[in-house]
């Protein structure tokens, strides 16, 4: 997540606070409705919080991470690897939508084998 997200996270849960906090102030001068009044305190610095610990979690999760496999002098990226496999996989299966891929490397065999949705199995990729 960019960092202009994250500090509007932090300003919209600041703001949640701040509105919060005048609503308790405000029904601290009427007795009938103190009790709800110090509930919705609470409750709005609850979310800030955890809006301020969502955009650390979604700054965490934006964290570029290449990795390449390498034999006997070649290089090539897992994100090359996983594309060859989506397009094999799309060739043969024109409507089946990818909810996960499990690929396994053989250097070796300058090939990947892959299972898509746990169901393709054993299907071969020339890298």
């Amino acid at each position: 997540m960019a960092t202009s997200a994250k500090k509007k996270i932090e300003d919209t849960a600041e703001k949640v606070v701040k509105k919060a906090e005048k609503a308790v102030a405000k029904a601290k001068e009427n007795p009938t409705v103190k009790k709800a009044a110090k509930a919705a305190g609470t409750t709005a610095k609850k979310a800030a919080s955890t809006a301020k610990k969502a955009a650390s979690s979604a700054k965490k999760a934006t964290e570029k991470v290449t990795a390449y496999v390498e034999f006997d002098g070649r290089q090539i990226s897992t994100a090359e690897i996983a594309d060859k496999v989506r397009e094999a996989y799309k060739a043969e299966n024109k409507r089946g939508a990818i909810k996960s891929i499990e690929i396994y490397v053989k250097p070796e065999e300058n090939a990947a084998y892959y299972v898509v949705n746990g169901k393709a199995e054993g299907k071969k990729v020339d890298l």
